[in-house]
């Protein structure tokens, strides 16, 4: 682990952010966590110029939509931002859609799904697919190819947009050509070893992972449903391809590698790549760690095989 990481950890060991807890107010904590995603991209990314953002409603869904060219037929990367299905927004994960519209060519459209506690499960599931659908029903009109869409997303988002290209196969109405899940959660019992391993001390604690969960899924018997939960699908056959990437120091890390086993033991393609020394949310800060840069160029390269 670098001194950079180190340094981080170590601050937010002596300057630990906010509980997750009911003593403070959902208001409080979101804002406290833009602060912290707007300080880690001043700090750890860089905001790249893009030829066109705009911010418009799919479907009553708000969504931003970056594209860097006006040509037609171009890759659509459909991202869900992260945060445990309760915090951060289409702001805090602005520079990573930035990088992912210039570096793939791609248009994307960021999806600023409604979030727990004011809107539980399967509100949020149920807003990916919204804008999903109207991508593929809409996207021609931006110069998006609908052939081509790509779901992606991190942590939270990342379950999103598993859960999202399983519905796509079950229903068969909306086409896609790949997912990209990071270091997503996928497994709603919270107990695999590398939650007990990484769960302190790494940024993303056991402790707010089931804060989240009780936030999201206040009901106990939605916890594994396969619905929220994609782990727990029967039939992970003609899934379309898929690049999991996880992180040596993350929580989540046995979460992706099983899902990751689950889909090549369909006879699913798979890429699959844990990034080594790094922590949850390093796709956020990129300039940290010379593998946290390398994940953008590795989901690049893996789009290109795809579309």
């Amino acid at each position: 682990m670098n001194w950079k990481l180190k340094a981080l950890l170590l601050y937010d060991k002596l300057n630990p952010s906010l509980k997750h807890d009911d003593s403070v107010s959902m208001s409080d904590l979101r804002i406290h966590a833009e602060k912290i995603s707007t300080l880690g991209t001043r700090l750890f990314n860089r905001v790249l110029p893009v030829q066109s953002i705009r911010n418009i409603q799919a479907d009553g869904i708000p969504v931003r939509m970056y594209s860097n060219s006006s040509k037609d037929g171009q890759a659509v990367i459909v991202y869900y931002h992260g945060g445990g299905f309760a915090m951060y927004s289409l702001d805090s994960h602005d520079a990573v859609c930035r990088r992912l519209c210039v570096m793939n060519e791609a248009i994307v459209v960021s999806v600023d799904y409604r979030m727990a506690p004011e809107h539980t499960f399967p509100v949020a599931h149920e807003d990916a697919w919204k804008a999903l659908s109207w991508v593929f029903k809409n996207i021609g009109q931006y110069h998006g190819d609908a052939n081509k869409i790509i779901v992606a997303g991190d942590s939270a988002g990342g379950n999103l947009s598993a859960c999202m290209a399983m519905k796509a196969k079950k229903e068969n109405s909306v086409l896609l050509k790949a997912q990209v899940l990071i270091y997503p959660w996928v497994d709603g019992r919270i107990n695999s070893a590398s939650v007990e391993r990484n769960g302190k001390g790494y940024f993303l604690t056991k402790e707010t992972m089931l804060w989240f969960q009780k936030k999201y899924t206040p009901d106990p018997k939605d916890h594994c449903n396969p619905l929220v939960s994609p782990l727990f699908e029967k039939d992970f056959s003609g899934l379309v391809p898929a690049f999991i990437l996880t992180a040596e120091f993350d929580p989540l890390l046995d979460d992706g590698k099983a899902y990751a086993d689950k889909l090549a033991a369909a006879g699913v393609r798979v890429n699959y790549k844990e990034y080594k020394e790094l922590v949850h949310g390093f796709f956020n800060v990129p300039s940290i760690d010379p593998q946290a840069m390398q994940a953008y160029k590795d989901i690049r390269d893996f789009i290109r095989t795809v579309v």
